[in-house]
């Protein structure tokens, strides 16, 4: 019997020992899947969502518009990259006859951005750290979904359907 109390004893020493050399996983990025590095273009234009407080005390959905999207995207590090949006939109549709003008501060084309690589994951984030948009890729396909809120005077939402941006590499 007392064997067997010395050898739990030293199961359980030995198992502790070696957990007591683990350290935590931190995190952090994961090594990118792939290059990214590239010209990426929408092959139809992708209908984006425009919500304004203007007419309202709460954001509504008050036009659409088609745009279609290239991204240019230059590694900076193994896990960060440059990324110069732009787009050219079309179809502007207001929604509301109620809400018309929309209070909708047109888009700046193009945007200057930041983007975080992990895996095969793209976050894409503005100047102040902002996430606008969270993509998958591979070799020379991408996808994902874009959200830009700010306020100012007034608030505005512009945004697509989940994964709704699609976008191919340029060869």
């Amino acid at each position: 019997m007392r064997s067997n109390i010395t050898v739990t004893i030293a199961a359980l020493v030995t198992v502790a020992l070696l957990f007591a050399g683990c350290k935590k996983d931190e995190g952090g990025p994961l090594t990118p899947a792939r290059k990214i590095e590239g010209t990426w273009k929408t092959a139809l234009p992708v209908e984006f969502h425009i919500n304004t407080d203007f007419c309202a005390d709460s954001l509504e959905l008050v036009a659409t518009e088609d745009r279609t999207v290239t991204m240019e995207i230059k590694e900076t590090s193994n896990y960060t990259v440059d990324i110069t949006l732009s787009f050219t939109e079309s179809n502007f549709t207001p929604i509301s006859q109620n809400c018309n003008p929309t209070g909708y501060v047109p888009d700046v084309s193009p945007m200057y951005l930041r983007g975080d690589v992990s895996g095969a994951q793209l976050t894409i984030l503005d100047s102040q750290y902002k996430l606008l948009g969270v993509f998958t890729f591979t070799t020379d396909l991408m996808q994902g979904t874009w959200g830009d809120l700010w306020c100012s005077a007034y608030c505005q939402d512009v945004y697509t359907e989940t994964n709704a941006l699609k976008l191919i590499l340029q060869r």
